[in-house]
């Protein structure tokens, strides 16, 4: 196993597992949407429905809560297994990452493209390119 490449590859993974963690901690305890969804909906927070305003925050929750679930998933895997040296851990962060951050950034890309708003595409893109170089540095260095 090239060390270099395995070590790559944990920081790299490491950087895509914090950003994930901290997207999930953000959306998951906000009180009232994002600005950007605000944009979307070309209305103010005042302006939503109350049951509306309750459906819009639990999404927003859920998938904050979503994100914490799938960063945890993907720390205890890097701390555990893949310091540990077990291939198979390389691969299972990659690809537990873009399973859950691939269908996020199309639903980012989506908002963006169809609405007014104005999500973090950028922070998307990055987070993805992260765990594909991640997925990459360690299949050659092993």
């Amino acid at each position: 196993m090239d060390t270099f490449a395995h070590s790559f590859a944990f920081w790299v993974y490491a950087l895509a597992t914090f950003a994930t963690l901290l997207i999930g901690v953000v959306y998951a305890t906000r009180r009232q949407v994002m600005p950007y969804h605000l944009e979307a909906l070309e209305s103010s927070w005042d302006e939503i429905d109350p049951k509306y305003q309750l459906l819009l925050k639990a999404l927003l929750n859920g998938g904050g809560y979503y994100g914490l679930s799938v960063g945890l998933f993907m720390l205890v895997l890097l701390l555990i297994p893949f310091r540990g040296g077990e291939a198979w851990a390389g691969y299972a962060i990659g690809l537990i990452g873009l399973v859950g951050t691939l269908p996020l950034a199309y639903i980012v890309y989506t908002v963006k493209t169809r609405t007014a708003g104005n999500p973090p595409l950028g922070v998307m893109v990055v987070i993805n390119l992260l765990l594909v170089v991640g997925l990459v540095a360690f299949a050659i260095g092993s």
